[in-house]
Order: C-alpha cells, then sequence, then structure tokens
C-alpha cells in the first residue's frame, strides 16, 4: 500500500511541476505580448514625428537629416511615377472591355413542357418532340422501359448525432 501511496505522490509532485511550468510560460508570453504592442505603439509614434518633422520643421540647412529628406522626396516621386503607369495600365484596359448587354437576348413565351406539334408525314420527331411512352395500368409500354429515377427518403440522415 506505501508503494501506491509513494506513486501517487510522484504523480502530484509532476503535475504541480508541470502547472507551475505551464503558469510561467503563460506569464511569460503575456509579458512578451506586451512589449511587442508597445514596440508597435512606439514605432507608429515614431513614424508620426517623423512625417510631422518632414512636412514641418525640415531644415534644408541641415546636413544630418536633409539626406534623409531627399531620399523621402526621391522615394516620392518614384512612388508617384509607378501609381501613374499602374493607373495607366487599369484605365486602358476598362477601355478595350467589351460591355454586355441583355437587348439582343430573346424571350420565348413558349412553355417548353407542352407537347409539341406532330411531324408531317414522311418525318421523323426528334427524341425532343416524341411523345412520352403511356402505359395502361397492367399493360407493358412500347419500346425500352422507362427509367424510373430512384428517389431518396425524404428524411434521410436525419438521424445523424451533427445535424441539428
Amino acid at each position: 500500500m506505501e508503494f501506491l501511496k509513494s506513486i501517487g505522490r510522484a504523480v502530484g509532485e509532476a503535475a504541480s511541476y508541470l502547472g507551475e511550468k505551464n503558469r510561467r510560460a503563460a506569464q511569460l508570453n503575456r509579458i512578451r505580448a506586451v512589449i511587442r504592442c508597445q514596440e508597435k505603439a512606439a514605432e507608429k509614434e515614431y513614424l508620426a514625428l517623423g512625417r510631422y518633422y518632414y512636412h514641418s520643421l525640415r531644415d534644408k540647412e541641415n546636413p544630418v537629416t536633409e539626406g534623409h529628406c531627399a531620399s523621402l522626396d526621391q522615394i516620392e516621386r518614384a512612388l508617384d511615377s509607378a501609381l501613374d503607369q499602374l493607373e495607366k495600365f487599369y484605365g486602358s484596359q476598362e477601355e478595350a472591355r467589351e460591355e454586355v448587354t441583355l437587348e439582343d437576348v430573346q424571350v420565348f413565351d413558349e412553355d417548353p413542357t407542352a407537347p409539341a406539334e406532330a411531324p408531317a408525314p414522311g418525318e421523323t420527331a426528334s427524341p425532343a418532340q416524341q411523345p412520352a411512352p403511356s402505359t395502361d395500368a397492367g399493360a407493358p409500354a412500347e419500346g425500352p422501359a422507362p427509367q424510373q429515377a430512384s428517389q431518396a427518403p425524404a428524411e434521410e440522415g436525419t438521424d445523424l448525432p451533427f445535424e441539428g
């Protein structure tokens, strides 16, 4: 009996050790997430401050910052040029497109399920114009036997556990 108690204690200690280890890992992950969030917030603020400086406080006499500002000017010009080319590309595609309308669509007022007229003597009726074979009660139909579609029960699969 003492053997089972010692195994139980060992399992309990291992479980508490794993629980503590998981709590520490979760706490470290939360701290890392806060750090990442704060770093992103600081980066956004630095970008906003840089934009403000670039647009409002730019000093053309300062050799330290003017190199960076000149690079930004060049990047802006290249970006504007690329956007203009993109706009020309998509603008030319829209002009070449054909507009589809429904003006030339014909409307048929005939019922497609209505029986068709009988063919003239000497002509053979197309399969769409042939009347469906009629069957009397117990009398076999002439020609090939009609294929009956097998229909699934109306409530098939209602006893499945994953359906509500």
